[in-house]
């Protein structure tokens, strides 16, 4: 694992923990899966819809980028954390697999496709991808203006989160703080 500060380390343990979507320390192309069906799920979209269909293709290219960038073939491979950690992320690595998955979710949540994501999607998305409430509401509460997060700031953030080494930038929101 490369070296990092604490504020990047716990954004890798935050990230894996959220894509670790059956909770068992290891990362699996069915977590991805699960992942996006708790999103679906949690804004009523139906699984046969344009935008379910490109959230569950954009998690199914993040998984695939993992296990390439891990060396795998993307048949049942298992990436642990230390693997997860090593090989992620740099810009172009999330350019080319993250960004279809964040894309996706934020064009999911701004159903009414005005660039702004309402806060009820907002919050409903936060807590089926595995944030906390708390969390989720600070987050809310820090990026929205006039009542609404727009899909583009929320994208940058994600982003943000994914490949930024410094402390102090927008993706450290969702960076899940001690009680």
């Amino acid at each position: 694992m490369p070296e990092d500060n604490p504020s990047r380390l716990a954004r890798l343990r935050t990230r894996f923990s959220l894509l670790d979507a059956n909770g068992d320390g290891r990362l699996q192309a069915e977590d991805f899966d699960l992942l996006a069906g708790r999103v679906l799920d949690a804004l009523a979209v139906k699984r046969n819809s344009v935008k379910a269909t490109a959230l569950l293709e954009g998690c199914r290219i993040y998984w695939q980028g993992l296990v390439a960038a891990s060396g795998g073939e993307g048949h049942g491979e298992v990436v642990s954390f230390e693997e997860y950690a090593a090989v992620i992320p740099d810009d172009d690595h999330f350019d080319h697999y993250g960004q279809p998955y964040v894309s996706a979710l934020a064009d999911l949540a701004d159903w009414n496709e005005d660039g702004q994501v309402e806060r009820a999607d907002f919050l409903a998305c936060m807590a089926a991808i595995g944030f906390a409430e708390p969390q989720v509401e600070r987050i809310y509460a820090e990026m929205s203006f006039d009542g609404a997060v727009a899909a583009e700031d929320w994208k940058a953030a994600i982003r943000d989160f994914y490949v930024s080494a410094a402390a102090n930038t927008p993706g450290q929101l969702l960076v899940r703080r001690s009680a």
